[in-house]
C-alpha cells in the first residue's frame, strides 16, 4: 500500500522517494528506506487558517512540511515568545511520538500547506521491523528537540529552532 503523495510534484515513485530525502528528518536514509518508510506516512492537506492540531490535543505523532508554512501558537509563556514557524523540511509535534501527553500548542497553516504525518503506532511499528531506519530518524529528533530545548532554557532567539 502506497502513501498517498498526490502532492508531491511527479507521482512516480523515484520522485516520491526523492521528495522524501529532501525532508530534513530523513535526509539521512537510504532510497530503500525512504521506501518502507514511505508506507508509514500520512499524508495531509490544510487551507489557509485551517488548525492541524490544537493546544490541549492528545498527541499522536509529528507532522513534517512538505509545502506551505505553520504557525506555532501556544499560552505558555517560553513558547509564545517562540512563536515559530514552520515551513518546507521542516517538522513539528514530534514530542507525541514518545508519549500522549496533550498538545502545549496549536499548529495553524498560515497558507495553504500539505504535510505528512508519522503517527506513534506507526513509528513504534517501524521500531519493530527496522531498528536501524528508525535509530536515523531518532539522531535527528534528538538534534532538534536539543536545539530548541536549548533556546527555551537559554532564551536565545538567535539559536536555530530547526
Amino acid at each position: 500500500m502506497k502513501s498517498p503523495f498526490n502532492f508531491f510534484s511527479g507521482s512516480a515513485d523515484e520522485q516520491r522517494i526523492q521528495e522524501l530525502k529532501g525532508l530534513t528528518l530523513f535526509n539521512g536514509l537510504r532510497a530503500r528506506e525512504l521506501r518502507e518508510l514511505d508506507e508509514l506516512l500520512h499524508a495531509r492537506s490544510y487551507q489557509k487558517d485551517e488548525v492541524i492540531f490544537d493546544e490541549g490535543d492528545t498527541g499522536l505523532g509529528l507532522f513534517i512540511v512538505v509545502r506551505g508554512r505553520v504557525k506555532i501558537v501556544s499560552s505558555h509563556a517560553g513558547l509564545k515568545r517562540l512563536a515559530p514557524e514552520f515551513g518546507r523540511g521542516d517538522f513539528f509535534g514530534e514530542l507525541a511520538l514518545f508519549d500522549e501527553a496533550k498538545r502545549t500548542a496549536r499548529a495553524v497553516a498560515i497558507e495553504p500547506t500539505e504535510i505528512v504525518a508519522l503517527f506513534r503506532t506507526e513509528f513504534f511499528s517501524l521500531l519493530e521491523r527496522d531498528r536501524g531506519i528508525a535509530a536515523k530518524i531518532l539522531y535527528e529528533l534528538s538534534r532538534t528537540v536539543c536545539r530548541r530545548s536549548r533556546s527555551l532554557v537559554v532564551q536565545e532567539e538567535h539559536l536555530p529552532l530547526l
